[in-house]
């Protein structure tokens, strides 16, 4: 399935919406999701749940500014998994990996918010560490060819 025949179903679906974005909105964004990641960088090592959350807010943020930036956002009881989804499909093959994995965390996410009973520790959250390290450090390289008004922090 292509991109665009994606997008529509997802707009059909009612999972998806047109939406044009302020840049001022888009740095915003990424100014919390800089935010969330340092946040998270201090508390790693006293509470992994925090940290956890923390990176995994941070990554949700990155990723709406990819969605809009394209022109789209999610609109629908399951906008994290939407905005992961067509963020994976914007960003195209080479994020695959990444945008599994991020999936699974949010899953992981999920459990712990509605079902909290220990299970993010410290594997998890280094797991989650790494992989909004590797997120950011891509993205940020799509994002300034993407649009050079964009205040990209520095990477993780």
């Amino acid at each position: 399935m292509n991109s665009e025949s994606l997008f529509d179903r997802l707009i059909k679906e009612g999972k998806l919406k047109r939406q044009k974005a302020e840049i001022n909105y888009l740095n915003a964004l990424l100014d919390a999701a800089g935010r969330n990641f340092e946040a998270a960088l201090v508390v790693r090592r006293r509470v992994d749940e925090a940290a956890f959350k923390l990176f995994y807010d941070g990554l949700l943020q990155i990723s709406r500014v990819v969605v809009l930036l394209k022109g789209y956002r999610p609109d629908d009881g399951e906008q994290h998994k939407t905005t992961f989804l067509v963020a994976g499909e914007i960003l195209g093959p080479d994020y695959e990996a990444l945008i599994r994995k991020i999936q699974k965390l949010r899953v992981k996410r999920n459990i712990c918010l509605y079902d909290p009973k220990g299970l993010i520790g410290k594997t998890e959250t280094e797991a989650m560490y790494e992989t909004a390290k590797k997120f950011w450090n891509k993205v940020r390289s799509y994002l300034e060819k993407a649009n050079p008004q964009l205040n990209l922090f520095e990477e993780l």
